[in-house]
This record gives structure tokens, C-alpha cells and sequence, in this order.
């Protein structure tokens, strides 16, 4: 049981940090692709998509904190810690869709902060990476 939860961690980091790494390079580098998509992904009406999002990240969040608990460590907590908060990053989404629709769209408007923002997660993600990589 620990082994195949040692594993389940070191792929999801893998996973995980590439995503954030290639997904903040993309960002940076295509930021004018990057707020026209914004503006597609999030229209004024709350897609059909946004609450089947909401429901598989809880699953996943919760299905980590499973593993977490069978193979304690504290790389586990980390590869936890990030997958739970990519869940409160999207329970706004779901309940509060106008703010944060309103918030995201901001955000990708003021390059500055958006590259903090993004090299932010981009930094995470690679931790993530090296993290799944090595340990």
C-alpha cells in the first residue's frame, strides 16, 4: 500500500510541475494569446464546465489527502498542500464566477502582476517537478 502511494505522489508531482512550469513559460511568452483565451474560457454567463471542474478537483483533493494518510511524509504534504490549493483556487470559480471572472480578467490586464503571478506558480511547479523527480 505505501509503494503505490510513493508512486501516485511522484507522478502527480511530475505532472503537476511540468503543467505549472510549461503552462507559466507558455504564459509569459504568449500573454496577448493568453487574455484573448481568458476572455473565451470566461464569458459573462458561468459555463456548464466550471462546477464538473470544481467537482473533480475536490475529488482529487480529496483522494490526495487519502494518500497523504497512507504514506505520510513530508514530500507527500507538499504535492497535498499544492493539490489543495489549486482547490481553493477554483471553489471561487464555482460560487463566486462574476468576481472572480471579473479578478482573473484584471489580473491578466496589469502584465506586471500577472508575471508575478505566473513565475509565482511557475517557481512551485518546478519545485513539484525536481520534488517528483528525485524524491
Amino acid at each position: 500500500m505505501g509503494e503505490r502511494s510513493m508512486n501516485y505522489f511522484k507522478i502527480l508531482g511530475i505532472l503537476m510541475g511540468s503543467w505549472m512550469v510549461l503552462g507559466g513559460a507558455g504564459a509569459l511568452f504568449f500573454i496577448g494569446g493568453l487574455k484573448r483565451l481568458s476572455a473565451e474560457l470566461y464569458p459573462e454567463e458561468r459555463p456548464r464546465w466550471i462546477p464538473a471542474v470544481g467537482v473533480l478537483t475536490l475529488a482529487l483533493a480529496l483522494w490526495t489527502w487519502v494518500e497523504f494518510v497512507r504514506a505520510a511524509s513530508m514530500e507527500n504534504f507538499v504535492v497535498t498542500l499544492v493539490v489543495s490549493l489549486g482547490l481553493v483556487k477554483v471553489v471561487p470559480l464555482v460560487f463566486f464566477y462574476k468576481k472572480s471572472r471579473e479578478f482573473l480578467l484584471a489580473l491578466v490586464a496589469e502584465p506586471l502582476a500577472f508575471r508575478v503571478v505566473i513565475l509565482s506558480s511557475a517557481g512551485i511547479g518546478l519545485a513539484l517537478l525536481v520534488m517528483g523527480i528525485f524524491f
